[in-house]
């Protein structure tokens, strides 16, 4: 029993000593692509300035020599059940059609980021942002993480917006209260303590938004009854519409230029009631 230790050391080292000539061609084989990688020339990055927004409608050339029709159009074939498995006890609330022309969409794109703004998103991604996951059991993607994503970029621009504003007074505390610290670069600061961001972002000035750009119209989504849109959540659905389209062009574009969109094209309209 004493020997067994001793066996199975010396069947671990046998083992090993069978993968290192293997072990170190590989590692002979990146150490030849790493010399061969660093003789090349580094790409520059480029430059917020000579950022340029892309055309709408270029394809690379995978998609191109595919020649399938983009996942916005049609539900995947490997995803469709061979019977239908869901049965409505209304037959009317099964019945709902959605917008399928990308005309329609790019001009809703307009209205809502000016002129050629339906150049700033490709065609997945513009049909991506306004689909809900209750559309097709989310089978053709859905929102939910780029709308996550959008609401962090417009808390953030709000925030900025708040510290941006002159100094507010802060309200008297009872008497014999300690005075707290004062200095003048954490004057603006204060302000966030008398005005939430989130008031920028109210559900109602949004769900105002969505309709005055047409935003309604071309959502796709399937509401719980179709004939009291706001009982099924209309307005969450639509301000989650606009949460995505900010994400998506920060994730497309980056923070700078979604910044530019989410203060000049969201939050402004917004406050000067559209």
């Amino acid at each position: 029993m004493p020997l067994q230790p001793c066996r199975s050391a010396l069947t671990r080292g046998r083992h090993a000593l069978r993968l290192a000539p293997s072990c170190v061609r590989s590692y002979s084989t990146i150490d030849a692509i790493r010399a061969s990688s660093a003789s090349e020339s580094t790409p520059t990055t480029p430059t917020p300035e000579s950022f340029k927004i892309p055309e709408a409608g270029t394809t690379t050339a995978a998609q191109s020599s595919s020649g399938r029709a983009p996942r916005w159009s049609q539900t995947p074939e490997g995803m469709k059940a061979p019977m239908q498995l869901d049965h409505a006890k209304r037959p009317h609330n099964k019945i709902w059609l959605v917008n399928s022309s990308p005309e329609r969409l790019d001009a809703m794109y307009v209205r809502l980021l000016g002129p050629r703004g339906d150049k700033v998103l490709p065609e997945e991604l513009k049909w991506l942002a306004v689909t809900h996951k209750s559309f097709d059991q989310g089978r053709r993607g859905f929102n939910d993480r780029l709308a996550m994503m959008g609401k962090f970029t417009l808390m953030m621009e709000a925030s900025k917006m708040i510290i941006s504003q002159e100094p507010r007074a802060p309200e008297p505390g009872p008497p014999g209260s300690r005075k707290p610290f004062e200095h003048e670069q954490l004057a603006h600061v204060d302000n966030l303590s008398l005005q939430n961001p989130r008031d920028f972002l109210d559900k109602e000035k949004m769900y105002k938004l969505a309709e005055a750009t047409g935003l309604i119209d071309v959502l796709r989504w399937k509401p719980r009854l179709t004939n009291r849109l706001q009982a099924s959540g209309v307005e969450t659905v639509a301000n989650s519409a606009i949460y995505a389209i900010v994400g998506a062009i920060t994730l497309q574009h980056g923070s700078v230029i979604a910044s530019e969109f989410a203060r000049n094209k969201i939050l402004a309209r917004m406050l000067r009631g559209h």
